[in-house]
């Protein structure tokens, strides 16, 4: 059991960055030069499951491995977590959380990334069409979106001293959703070709639109 925790403390690295149990943190970003840590416990620990789950190892690379997965083929996926100094009240607020906000706000996150490693030309001709895109998918209700699974882990922090000096304890709660991609696809779509209707018409923008949305799916 010590060494499956010891293996769940790397792969859940990335997840660790302060917050509150009000707040949702941002989706997990890249490993870097993180404090010393411990894992407590996790939800396996009073269930009796020995390993993770394979989507907590996987999320730590973004949801694109997630998605790579055998359980989640053809699905889109978005994983949700909450922060907070005890188990009962970071599992209140992630009760409480508005999983439709959330989803639309990461799904904004993602499609703002996608523009941005487009490889199209004359992209910087249509900034103000993607960044209207964006804003609209930040603020739409997604249909098909279902919670497919959730975890959660205590954490102890030390000052970066070598593992001596305690700095504090959290609980994470993480929730895995899922949507079947050509439902989200078809969303996305509208969202794409209704902003391109109301961008202002130039041959050379309709040309940047069209690229863009062409290779949309490929950084997607």
């Amino acid at each position: 059991m010590k060494k499956t925790l010891v293996i769940l403390a790397v792969l859940l690295t990335a997840l660790a960055v302060a917050g509150c149990a009000s707040k949702p943190s941002a989706p997990p970003p890249t490993p870097t030069n993180t404090p010393p840590f411990e894992i407590l416990q996790h939800k396996g620990t009073t269930l009796g499951v020995v390993n993770p789950p394979a989507w907590i190892e996987a999320s730590l690379m973004g949801p694109k491995a997630v998605e790579k997965l055998p359980d989640y083929q053809g699905k889109f996926v978005v994983v949700v977590d909450v922060t907070g100094k005890d188990l009962e009240g970071t599992s209140l607020a992630a009760q409480r959380l508005n999983a439709d906000t959330e989803i639309a706000r990461y799904l904004s996150l993602r499609v703002k990334d996608t523009f941005a490693g487009a490889q199209v030309g004359d992209k910087d001709k249509i900034e103000t069409y993607m960044e209207r895109v964006v804003k609209s998918v930040s603020e739409i209700k997604f249909a098909g979106f279902q919670r497919a699974a959730d975890w959660w882990v205590q954490i102890r922090w030390y000052k970066p001293d070598g593992k001596k000096t305690w700095d504090r304890d959290e609980f994470r709660v993480l929730q895995l959703y899922t949507v079947d991609k050509e439902v989200l696809q078809k969303q996305l779509e509208g969202v794409l070709k209704g902003e391109q209707a109301a961008e202002p018409k130039t041959p050379e923008k309709e040309r940047a639109m069209q690229a863009v949305q062409q290779a949309f799916y490929e950084g997607f």
